[in-house]
């Protein structure tokens, strides 16, 4: 197999894992704090006979776009948005995980927890306990959270100074190798949760444009097919006078 053809099916096959990125943003552009991916692409100019110069693309995974949500108002009392740079800290029973999704609730023992049912930890990593009964609960944008006047706890929003290392794992959830450090960026907003970062719009177009390309890159692939034919073909033919 010649060089244009392996350069070619380098582009496809990169077009087809962006064009899985593209739908998987699509499908989660009204999921709850949700974070838009993108694809890193290196490329490598090749001088190919008999054709343009193309590009050997080589796929380097995707990158998150970490920026901010808008905020919607539930008016739900558990409902909480995080107002700059800040993460939730959540026990997922393998560890402390990261996230910006604060749909909370309480399950049975009157914790805090995820929808997912993992427990959202306090600024010491321990869940959050709300006192069975009670009725008068606001939580302050610096995570207190007070049962009429009483402080039962405070959320613990963390953040970090390099976020390249975060990476999605399940439920709305990050993980990281870097260490976090206490939020002074951060409010957290009740009543309130950020929407997702995708532009359903935008994805759509660029899912339009990715197909365009795949199409351009076949069609290339088809008319070097046919090139190759018909060279074989030429080889093939007995000599005149043979």
């Amino acid at each position: 197999m010649e060089n244009p053809i392996y350069i070619a099916l380098s582009r496809q096959t990169a077009l087809r894992r962006e064009m899985s990125v593209v739908a998987n943003n699509v499908a989660n552009a009204n999921t709850t704090a949700f974070k838009k991916e993108v694809m890193i692409y290196q490329a490598f100019a090749e001088k190919t006979p008999f054709m343009p110069r193309l590009d050997f693309v080589i796929d380097q995974g995707t990158a998150i776009e970490l920026e901010q949500g808008d905020l919607k108002v539930t008016h739900n009392t558990f409902d909480l948005a995080i107002d700059g740079p800040g993460y939730f800290q959540v026990d997922d029973g393998t560890g402390t995980k990261y996230s910006r999704n604060g749909t909370f609730t309480l399950d049975e023992r009157n914790r805090l927890v995820t929808q997912g049912g993992f427990p959202v930890l306090d600024t010491q990593g321990n869940p959050i306990v709300i006192p069975r009964g009670g009725t008068d609960l606001t939580i302050g944008q610096d995570g207190n959270v007070r049962l009429a006047d009483e402080l039962v706890g405070q959320i613990g929003v963390v953040e970090f100074d390099e976020t390249l290392s975060l990476r999605k794992t399940r439920d709305s959830l990050f993980e990281t190798d870097a260490i976090p450090v206490a939020a002074t960026q951060s409010r957290v907003m009740q009543g309130m949760i950020e929407t997702s970062n995708v532009n359903a719009i935008g994805e759509m177009t660029a899912m339009i444009e990715i197909h365009r390309a795949y199409e351009a890159v076949k069609s290339m692939l088809d008319r070097e097919d046919k090139r190759q034919e018909s060279i074989i073909q030429r080889l093939a033919r007995p000599m005149q006078g043979a």
